[in-house]
């Protein structure tokens, strides 16, 4: 059964993002035993079965174990086939959902001899590049945590409160209905609408973003693709991206780094919460860039307020208007024209 929006943004948060139990608990008001209980139904969607039948495997693979319960769920895990493979399911499922995650690595069933795996590692020291670019793209992944774990805070706090309009992007606000809408790349991502960006103030940034989403896993993304960023940005300022909820309001999707050429082209994944919360609502998308500790000051005061989006901060470098959605005839909704 795939999982609900809540929940999905829950499992972000403790597996991608590094928050605790009594973080999520902290902001959300309940206790950290409620904000557990969820995870781990949670992780029994995704598996199956419960986790925690014989051992509480939901601290484990969710990096909340204390090193007593982390020994105590590798025992069980050695000894039981089944909880073993319940495990493999939900760490596959984890990777879909939090796929810069750092999942904990699992044991190889109790009695299995592991001589095969000795003379190969050591017969093959060639591969020495791979760790590297593992090590840069976790390094990578670090910074994105880092620069928006609050950001994802916020956006649990609002979709919890917001159930009842899930969806957003599916049903009547779907793709079919973008007066932009392109043809299905792939069997499971479509185009929902293309956003050129001007530049603002002779900034010289100009691209695209093209908003699609990957129908199976409900996750709306927009591939950014822009040119005239400074490589050589003022130190404690990021270049952010933004979906913009009206003219000095909106939420900085992702950091955007610059290649030596002055250029970004990527792929962004916007927030379940974000898209559910104000994506019917978004005006325009822009491209700025901003002082982090600006930034995270905002994010403090709106997750101690519990308000979806934040005050635009930073330099306005580019621009672009989101098409507006057509509705039939008769119906209310959408954008207003300017």
């Amino acid at each position: 059964m795939p999982l609900q929006g809540d929940q999905r943004a829950l499992l972000q948060l403790l597996v991608e993002r590094g928050q605790s139990y009594e973080d999520i608990a902290g902001l959300l008001g309940g206790s950290a035993d409620d904000v557990r209980e969820r995870a781990r139904a949670a992780l029994a969607e995704i598996g199956g079965a419960d986790p925690d039948t014989d051992v509480a495997l939901t601290d484990f693979l969710l990096g909340q174990a204390d090193p007593i319960g982390r020994a105590d769920a590798i025992r069980h895990l050695q000894a039981d086939p089944a909880a073993l493979d319940l495990a493999k399911r939900i760490q596959t499922g984890l990777a879909v959902i939090a796929p810069d995650a750092e999942q904990p690595s699992l044991p190889e069933p109790r009695g299995k001899r592991r001589k095969a795996a000795l003379p190969d590692t050591a017969a093959a020291p060639a591969p020495v590049a791979a760790p590297a670019k593992d090590a840069e793209a976790d390094a990578a992944a670090s910074r994105r945590r880092t620069l928006i774990a609050g950001l994802g805070a916020v956006g649990l706090l609002l979709v919890i409160g917001i159930l009842a309009i899930a969806g957003v992007f599916d049903g009547s606000g779907s793709a079919s209905d973008s007066s932009t809408s392109t043809s299905t790349t792939t069997s499971a991502e479509s185009n929902i609408t293309t956003v050129p960006l001007k530049p603002v103030g002779g900034s010289g940034v100009a691209g695209k973003a093209v908003f699609g989403l990957v129908a199976d896993q409900q996750q709306l993304y927009v591939d950014v693709d822009v040119q005239g960023l400074d490589p050589n940005l003022d130190t404690g300022k990021s270049y952010l991206v933004w979906l913009m909820v009206g003219d000095s309001a909106g939420y900085p999707i992702d950091r955007l780094d610059s290649d030596e050429n002055g250029g970004f082209s990527g792929r962004l994944s916007v927030p379940t919460p974000i898209a559910v919360a104000v994506g019917n609502q978004a005006k325009t998308v822009r491209i700025s860039a901003t002082p982090i500790n600006q930034l995270q000051a905002e994010i403090k005061q709106a997750t101690k307020q519990k308000v979806p989006i934040l005050p635009f901060t930073g330099d306005e470098l580019a621009s672009g208007d989101i098409p507006l959605v057509r509705t039939p005839q008769g119906q209310g909704g959408g954008q207003s024209g300017k």
